[in-house]
């Protein structure tokens, strides 16, 4: 004669079924998590060590081969930044789907025994009165007891779903990982070059000289604006000099500018209030020291320190590496308004009107449009306000 466990046995066979396709070694991706996180920690160390030897050689440095040297270090930056985020990501992906599986095997084991629970007195009854007598007792329990299963697969099934969902989109938030460009990494450690330009470091002579004048709006020649001692070279700009997908700006209504004096004499008009306070702001701190990753006018700067400094006192929040501040709406070249950023990959400054821009050079000052930068690519123009 059965008893009760061989009567519960075929009823709870399915959610074991499902019990055992969660089966296998959870630690090893455990230990990979934990792996990733370790990495991440690495890089995050190496990458503020790098910095604060950085901000130790460019102390006073100045010229093309300094400009080389921060594009360089953007470089590194963006691909250190890329492989710490990966390993974050991975990391909490990886420990996600452990605990998904983990908390999957909790629930149904835990419908298991509440199954068995729940049916086997009854079970057991039916076969003592069947001992008694009772020829119907043990098919009727049985009955009761199956339909009672059949709502427990169901929800064995449903936790089992759960967990085959989440591996599923861990698996696809793995595979979207961007990797980081290890190609970008080859020639860092190669000679920085230069044609000339003055190269100044712990007082030194002279900065380089200005450029030429261009011969158009939009156009222009040589220069050696200092470079962006921001983090990473993600954001708007984009690596590689690449351009962002923005709308073009929309030229103001006829007298809707706002005026601007500029040093000189002339008066120019920006496009609205916060591009002209910005301009207000760049050149009430001409003269400001040029000191990498510094965004503190007038004490010093960088070049998007600077830039980030005026606009954020005029109400407007930029990113703080260079090429990311191309943001709000590229600009054609003939249709440049004082306020508007002329960014490259490692370098930015901010058109002031009258053909001029403000940068961060040695010290913070003006001087003729361009669009070269000590060979850095040129990304475009772009209005922060749209």
């Amino acid at each position: 004669m059965a008893d009760a466990a061989g009567l519960i046995e075929p009823l709870v066979r399915p959610m074991r079924e499902h019990l055992a396709k969660l089966a296998g070694d959870t630690g090893s991706a455990s230990k990979a998590a934990e792996s990733l996180g370790a990495a991440k920690t690495a890089i995050t160390d190496v990458k503020t060590r790098h910095g604060a030897q950085v901000r130790t050689a460019l102390g006073g440095w100045y010229g093309e081969r300094a400009n080389a040297f921060q594009g360089r270090v953007a470089t590194l930056d963006g691909g250190l930044d890329r492989l710490s985020g990966n390993c974050a990501s991975a990391q909490g992906t990886v420990a996600g789907a452990v605990g998904a599986v983990t908390t999957g095997r909790k629930a149904i084991q835990g419908l298991i025994d509440e199954f068995i629970a729940s049916v086997k007195p009854a079970l057991e009854a039916a076969l003592a009165a069947q001992k008694a007598g009772d020829t119907n007792a043990v098919r009727e329990a049985t009955a009761r007891a199956f339909g009672r299963s059949a709502l427990y697969v169901e929800k064995s099934a449903t936790e089992l779903k759960k967990v085959s969902d989440h591996l599923t989109e861990a698996a696809a938030r793995l595979r979207a990982l961007r990797p980081a460009d290890l190609g970008a990494f080859k020639g860092l450690g190669s000679q920085l070059g230069g044609n000339g330009a003055v190269e100044v470091q712990g007082g030194g002579t002279s900065p380089p000289a200005p450029p030429a004048p261009p011969e158009e709006r939009g156009g222009g020649s040589g220069g050696g604006g200092g470079g962006s001692g921001g983090g990473g070279s993600g954001g708007g700009g984009g690596g590689g000099g690449g351009r962002p997908n923005l709308p073009v700006a929309i030229p103001p209504q006829p007298g809707s500018g706002v005026d601007i004096n500029l040093p000189g004499g002339h008066t120019v008009q920006a496009p609205n209030p916060v591009a002209a306070a910005a301009v207000r702001n760049a050149l009430s701190v001409l003269g400001t020291p040029y000191v990498w990753a510094a965004s503190d006018p007038p004490r010093a700067t960088d070049c998007s320190g600077l830039t980030k400094w005026a606009y954020g006192n005029a109400g407007l929040d930029l990113p703080r590496h260079s090429a990311a501040q191309a943001v709000g709406a590229s600009v054609p070249p003939g249709q440049l308004l004082p306020g508007d950023l002329v960014v490259w990959r490692g370098h930015v400054a901010m058109y002031i009107g009258d053909g001029q821009m403000v940068e961060a050079g040695d010290p913070v000052q003006i001087r003729p449009l361009r669009t070269t930068n000590s060979g850095m690519p040129f990304v475009g123009f772009y209005r922060p306000t749209g």
